[in-house]
């Protein structure tokens, strides 16, 4: 009997014991290490990176790091060599590798309806323009790697001048203004990459929903 109660003790903790790895090795899988590239803007440093870090993150299933983080290995040479990468990966401890070429971040203004001689009508437009390529080591290739560009409609001013001046310092937002459009911007871009991370990562229960 004191043998078989032993034995039982000893199955149960096996089994707790292998539950707790599975889980931590599904944990394990979903680390995501996040690397942006970015192109500097008019009003300072973008903010893509710490943003896309803190929209994946809202994900229970995933664990979101950035590379800059002086603990993890240096950053691979060829970001386009598997070998390379899925070395790293495995140096770092994530199962993703999220890599982001920003080539143009950028707000621009587009004419739009006027009456000749009485009022103009102009459109401000912010534009992201990216690569995003999406590594899993586990497959030792790239699940994900297309360009992806993010159109934002602003503000609309008037112009009420006869001289269709673009340049009419009118036009142009304000400093504030400014930094809040491009806020706006860039979480729709990143909106954007999450729903294509949601597709290509899988999960227990399916996709990383």
């Amino acid at each position: 009997m004191y043998k078989r109660n032993l034995n039982y003790l000893f199955f149960t903790l096996v089994l707790i014991l292998t539950f707790c790895i599975t889980g931590f090795a599904q944990n394990s899988a979903r680390v995501v290490m996040v690397h942006v590239d970015d192109k500097p803007i008019t009003m300072g440093e973008s903010q893509i990176e710490q943003t896309l870090i803190r929209v994946l993150s809202r994900n229970a299933n995933l664990r979101v790091f950035s590379t800059e983080n002086e603990m993890l290995p240096p950053l691979p040479a060829d970001f386009n060599n598997p070998d390379t990468l899925a070395d790293w990966c495995a140096e770092s401890g994530c199962r993703y590798f999220l890599i982001i070429k920003i080539y143009d971040e950028k707000i621009i203004r587009k004419k739009g309806f006027h009456f000749p001689l009485l009022f103009h009508k102009y459109q401000t437009q912010g534009i992201i323009e990216a690569e995003v390529r999406l590594f899993d080591v586990s497959r030792k290739r790239f699940v994900i790697a297309e360009s992806v560009e993010v159109k934002e409609k602003g503000p609309r001013i008037f112009q009420a001048t006869m001289d269709d001046d673009i340049n009419d310092p009118d036009l142009h937002l304000t400093a504030p203004q400014k930094i809040k459009f491009i806020s706006k911007l860039e979480n729709k871009f990143c909106r954007k990459v999450y729903e294509k991370l949601e597709k290509a990562i899988p999960t227990r229960n399916g996709y990383s929903r």
